[in-house]
């Protein structure tokens, strides 16, 4: 047993959302990512379309543009149409660039809860739970958000089994105060290893895997929304979830407003502790 994996399995509660050693950095087998993980060609995928639609549509653009210059009346209604097309050619293509491949989920995602709700041919559906708040000083919100993938051959997925995740592919405006939308792939993609499996499991608190299977009735809701992702209210929240004893890793008082007030450090917060994950 390696002493990435001694350290979490020796906690017994698990870490609150956002504590650092809740962040997964265990080495990746990269055979079995390549195995197991859908999304081992994503970044060719995204690459091939951006270069080839994102080259077009800047080709095309500044054609439209220039045919537009050259006529003897300007045509501005091509020249429109013209840098139109050159913007979104060059966000399709930077997008191809900046697409990451199989393994940069796991550098650094944090871990959270996840179950299989469903699995119909190879189409294989995981409800999982997340703190969506970026507000380190404001109480956690939680929500559920349902992943869909399809399944590699050979891998199985059974319904009810339980699932650590990494978390990643954060969207949301830069003054919301939350998350609109996020992606989450199995650990089990990463490593094959039981160690590293049952370790990641026992990083994520028993009250956030009660909050996920309290989740189970509301698949059918979540699975009707545009963004497959659902929050939950405060009332419903487990009540050890609302108000957690640090936030980010570092010790925190709760105030009358709802704020928290760091009082310590993250230094001070893991001191007892062996390094990380």
């Amino acid at each position: 047993m390696t002493e990435q994996t001694e350290q979490i399995e020796r906690t017994e509660h698990g870490w609150p959302s956002g504590d650092p050693r809740r962040f997964f950095d265990a080495p990746i087998d990269r055979e079995h990512l390549r195995a197991s993980s859908p999304n081992v060609y994503r970044r060719v995928l995204w690459l091939s379309i951006g270069v080839c639609v994102g080259g077009l549509l800047i080709g095309l653009g500044v054609w439209s543009i220039a045919e537009g210059m050259d006529s003897a009346a300007p045509s501005w209604w091509a020249m429109v149409l013209g840098v139109v097309a050159v913007l979104v050619g060059v966000g399709v293509f930077l997008r191809g660039l900046l697409a990451g491949n199989a393994t940069k989920p796991f550098r650094g995602g944090q871990l959270v809860p996840g179950m299989v709700v469903e699995q119909a041919d190879s189409t294989v559906q995981l409800l999982v739970l997340a703190d969506i708040s970026r507000d380190p000083a404001a109480p956690p919100e939680f929500a559920y958000r349902l992943v869909t993938f399809e399944a590699r051959e050979g891998t199985r997925f059974v319904p009810g089994r339980p699932v650590p995740c990494v978390t990643h592919g954060f969207i949301a405006p830069p003054w919301s105060r939350r998350w609109w939308s996020l992606e989450a792939s199995p650990v089990a993609w990463a490593t094959a290893d039981e160690h590293v499996l049952e370790a990641a499991g026992k990083a994520i608190p028993p009250a956030e895997w009660d909050q996920l299977l309290a989740g189970a009735e509301r698949v059918a809701e979540i699975r009707r929304r545009p963004s497959r992702l659902g929050r939950i209210s405060y009332e419903d929240l487990h009540e050890s979830l609302r108000r957690p004893s640090t936030r980010l890793g570092v010790p925190v008082e709760w105030q009358p407003d709802g704020r928290a007030r760091f009082v310590g450090s993250v230094a001070h917060s893991t001191s007892r502790t062996t390094p990380r994950m």
